[in-house]
């Protein structure tokens, strides 16, 4: 057989054995470079291509209802003109039906005037030449560039391919001395987050101090003049909130039905300015005692006040969060660009110590006011993910050696077997490599891609041990030589490698370009590839010396 010959005069060379190692070397160092060097990028899970996403809309804290209304019909108008929209919902004042992500997104939690959020479906993959994360990035630019009247921060969020989080990066900021002190450290934070080219949507989550009105009425002057003092409040709130005022009674329903009055929009303020609310009140009127009609802004006065911000806290610690979306890129890049300007000129007026992992805490040089910074988010999930499939692949590469040792008795050919199957890396990382030069858009190195290389060990220490036995067998019953016997083994076991490579090739292609699983598939078709040649040519190199130990 021309591989048994061909397996044979390498294991007969020194040099060519040498080869074989070094190549496999050279290979794998490639294959590793390829993360620093960015030539693959690693995400907890690809963008979800989805039918449907969401625009969450943020005007500045005091504004009115009328400018938040105003600024989605900009949004509703903008998006109308794209092809790919089949229905736009707009909720004012309040956040959308409730799913798992808005639950975590806090959107049950949205009540004030400059709040709004918009629901988008789109048409379904089969209909679309476009994916539903390349779309929101183009909508984003143009709908941001043309809507964002009174300093609304609008932000486009898509359906997660994971487990919802408050958003792709989440810093969160504790300490400080006052909550003022700690918002303006979450504007130096945020400043340097807007600096990163594939960041978007940033936002910090805490008040700004603004002025607020109330309605303080002036009852001597009413009682005085003969009104009513519960019809005057209840006027007032008509013309502000609205009420129930009855009921009714329908056969065909199961509880009774509220009759709600309320005025028409005219109560709605086209601004927060106090001048507008005399207007409003000016135009209200009210019956006294003896069929007056008395205008009510004679009995009403308007206090000025300082609405205090919202307290934000977690594990009773105070906080600010700053949030920050990706556009088409992974959560760590521009986490570690940022983290680097952070270092670099935040370190004039503040003393910065890393803390534990990426995060960092800072001292003010000349107050002596610390701050912690943690980050959070799907960013936290990505590295604690990482973090945990790592450790579950060395404890596999563990618990294989040990029973290795237990069967062969012997440490060398047991290390042997878990080095050829860590080999198999470089069939994962060149697959990915060659997918993100095929694909459109960026393929990722994922979870599920580290899934898909710890299901390999096992494969791969199979095909060594299959080697080994069966060279074993045949010096003992044969009476080869040991490279006589690796030779023939591996040429004979060959075959049933080779199928068993196929196929799994040919069932991981099936979920090859899927969304999530992606990297599962394309992992075991480069890692199984990889994995013929590594059983092939570097196991027999590395257990010709070794063999004679365990005959």
């Amino acid at each position: 057989m021309k591989l048994e010959k061909f397996i044979f005069d390498i294991l007969e060379s020194p040099k060519k054995s040498f080869l074989v190692y070094f190549i496999t070397f050279i290979l794998f160092v490639l294959s590793i470079m390829a993360f620093p060097t960015q030539i693959i990028k690693a995400k907890m899970l690809p963008s979800k291509n989805s039918d449907t996403f969401s625009i969450y809309v943020d005007l500045k804290d005091g504004s009115s209802t009328y400018q938040t209304k105003e600024v989605t019909q900009c949004i509703v108008k903008n998006l109308q003109k794209e092809q790919n929209i089949i229905n736009i919902s707009t909720f004012i004042k309040e956040g959308q039906p409730l799913d798992f992500a808005a639950l975590v997104k806090q959107s049950a939690l949205k009540d004030k005037e400059s709040q709004a959020e918009i629901i988008v479906n789109i048409k379904k993959q089969k209909e679309r030449t476009i994916t539903s994360y390349n779309l929101v990035s183009q909508l984003r630019t143009k709908v941001q560039a043309n809507c964002s009247l009174y300093e609304a921060n609008i932000k486009f969020i898509e359906l997660p391919a994971g487990p919802p989080v408050l958003a792709s990066i989440v810093t969160e900021i504790y300490g400080g001395n006052n909550f003022e002190n700690r918002r303006n450290f979450a504007l130096k934070i945020a400043t340097i987050l807007k600096n990163q080219t594939t960041l978007v949507d940033i936002d910090i989550l805490a008040d700004k101090d603004f002025i607020m009105y109330e309605l303080e009425l002036d009852n001597s002057k009413a009682i005085i003049s003969l009104v009513d003092l519960e019809q005057l409040k209840n006027t007032l709130f008509l013309a502000f909130e609205g009420m129930n005022i009855a009921v009714v009674n329908d056969k065909n329903a199961q509880s009774q039905i509220p009759i709600f009055l309320r005025l028409n929009d005219s109560r709605i303020l086209r601004n927060s300015s106090k001048e507008e609310l005399k207007i409003k009140l000016q135009n209200l009127k009210i019956v006294n005692n003896q069929g007056n009609m008395i205008n009510i802004s004679e009995f009403v006065k308007i206090k000025e006040i300082i609405k205090e911000p919202t307290i934000t806290s977690k594990n009773l610690n105070l906080l600010i969060n700053v949030i920050a979306e990706t556009s088409k890129d992974s959560q760590i890049y521009p986490l570690l660009n940022a983290r680097n300007e952070m270092l670099n000129t935040l370190n004039n007026n503040f003393e910065i110590t890393k803390t534990n992992m990426l995060n960092l805490s800072f001292v003010d040089k000349k107050t002596k006011e610390k701050f912690d910074l943690i980050f959070d988010g799907e960013l936290k999930v990505t590295i604690d993910t990482f973090i945990d499939l790592g450790g579950a692949f060395i404890i596999a590469l563990v618990l294989i050696f040990f029973l290795m040792v237990i069967y062969y008795k012997n440490f060398a050919i047991s290390g042997g077997i878990v080095l050829s199957s860590f080999i198999s890396i470089i069939g994962v990382i060149f697959a990915h490599v060659i997918m993100d030069l095929i694909t459109a858009d960026t393929f990722y190195l994922t979870a599920t891609s580290l899934i898909g290389f710890i299901g390999l060990i096992g494969i791969n220490s199979r095909n060594s041990t299959l080697i080994i036995d069966f060279s074993r067998q045949l010096v003992q019953e044969k009476n080869l030589s040991i490279n006589e016997a690796i030779s023939k083994a591996t040429a004979t076991r060959s075959k049933p490698i080779i199928l068993t490579v196929l196929t799994m090739v040919f069932a991981s292609a099936l979920i090859a370009n899927d969304a999530v699983f992606g990297g599962l598939g394309v992992a075991l078709i480069g890692g199984t590839l990889i994995s013929y040649i590594v059983s092939m040519f570097f196991v027999p190199v590395i257990i010709k010396n070794q063999l004679k130990k365990i005959l």
